[in-house]
């Protein structure tokens, strides 16, 4: 039986799927850079990325996620439940599980990563938009961790649910942020797996002392 830590093998189908996303994804921040975020269309993105419309929103929902990346869709329920319960005496670690599981991979392209650093730098629009697709995929997360919370008390280290559920998924964010850097170094799709998790949360550790 797959333990949740373990990748899944990806199949042809999964690697096709991720090189159309990359594809849409390189297209919508070249654009961007190129003529401006607000003058970037869906159409010119089809175009530079050879996909059709339908194509495009099979992928994504608006013209904003493919610029600058889509609110993550927690599982609801028990699905998302399972997952943390893997990680039962480390809610951080179990939401890194979490938002992976959402994505659906483990994997980064670099290229678009670095394409988003340089867009944000360049177009104060571009980095409200990356807050506020943050902030959606955030405030699932947070909602989650507080129900699994109420339902596992035993394993709460604070006094309230909210407050731990909103510092443990800060906390995941700060690692991505940390581990962004390095990511942006590569040309293809890098891995994000745990032990990127535990390397940065021991280096956390080490400054707080």
């Amino acid at each position: 039986m797959q333990t949740p830590n373990e990748p899944k093998p990806e199949g042809l189908r999964a690697r096709k799927r991720r090189a159309t996303e990359n594809a849409i994804e390189t297209s919508a921040v070249r654009l961007a850079l190129d003529l401006g975020v607000e003058n970037v269309t869906v159409e010119a993105i089809c175009e530079r990325a050879d996909i059709s419309r339908s194509t495009f929103f099979n992928y994504f929902s608006s013209r904003d996620y493919a610029i600058v990346g889509r609110a993550i869709s927690i599982p609801e329920g028990s699905e998302a439940l399972s997952v943390l319960d893997s990680s039962p005496d480390n809610l951080p670690l179990g939401l890194f599980r979490l938002l992976f599981a959402a994505i659906g991979h483990s994997h980064v392209n670099g290229e678009v990563a670095r394409l988003r650093a340089e867009l944000i730098a360049q177009q104060p629009s571009a980095g409200r938009l990356t807050i506020t697709s943050l902030l959606e995929s955030s405030f699932q997360l947070v909602s989650t961790a507080v129900l699994w919370l109420h339902q596992h008390p035993e394993h709460a280290k604070l006094d309230s649910p909210e407050l731990e559920a909103t510092l443990a998924v800060n906390l995941v964010h700060g690692v991505i942020t940390a581990r962004m850097t390095e990511w942006m170094t590569s040309t293809d799709d890098v891995t994000a797996d745990e032990s990127d998790f535990v390397r940065v949360m021991e280096q956390v550790r080490r400054l707080i002392g």
